[in-house]
């Protein structure tokens, strides 16, 4: 079985990358969960494990992936043609991305006249189980907000 993806907004591969230092559309919504996670875990303890505690941030459920719909339906439609493009990915993008693409699966079996790129967004905009992110880089994205660096 082979899909095939057509963008009317994306002209090549390299429009839908995100570069290092890039902010995308997304990232206010984002930190705003991440904080709120980080509060609903700090506000129970009375005893800190900075380690084990922002594992448990990044381990709380989203309201969804934090990846742009263009990307996500560029991995899928890649790993769908059996590109090894998951070979190249930090564990966490990899489980992010499988995790996609088995909703995307199950999705295109109930749907098979779906175009790709309408259930990638489907299941992109839906509940995550996670972030999807190491529990360091939650804490430098906490720390980054409270220092004022994501405010325009």
């Amino acid at each position: 079985m082979y899909f095939c993806i057509k963008f009317h907004h994306i002209t090549n591969h390299q429009s839908a990358m995100k570069y290092p230092g890039s902010i995308s559309d997304f990232t206010q919504m984002r930190n705003d969960e991440l904080i709120r996670a980080f509060r609903k875990v700090f506000a129970q303890k009375t005893f800190f494990d900075i380690t084990k505690d922002y594992e448990q941030v990044v381990n709380m459920p989203c309201s969804r992936f934090w990846i742009s719909e263009a990307r996500a339906s560029i991995v899928v439609s890649a790993i769908i043609r059996g590109q090894p493009i998951l070979n190249t990915m930090r564990p966490t993008k990899r489980e992010m991305f499988l995790e996609i693409y088995n909703r995307v699966l199950a999705i295109r079996e109930k749907k098979p006249d779906t175009p790709l790129i309408d259930i990638v967004f489907e299941v992109v905009n839906s509940p995550a189980p996670k972030f999807y992110m190491k529990p360091r880089h939650a804490r430098n994205i906490i720390y980054k907000m409270k220092n004022g660096h994501y405010k325009k």
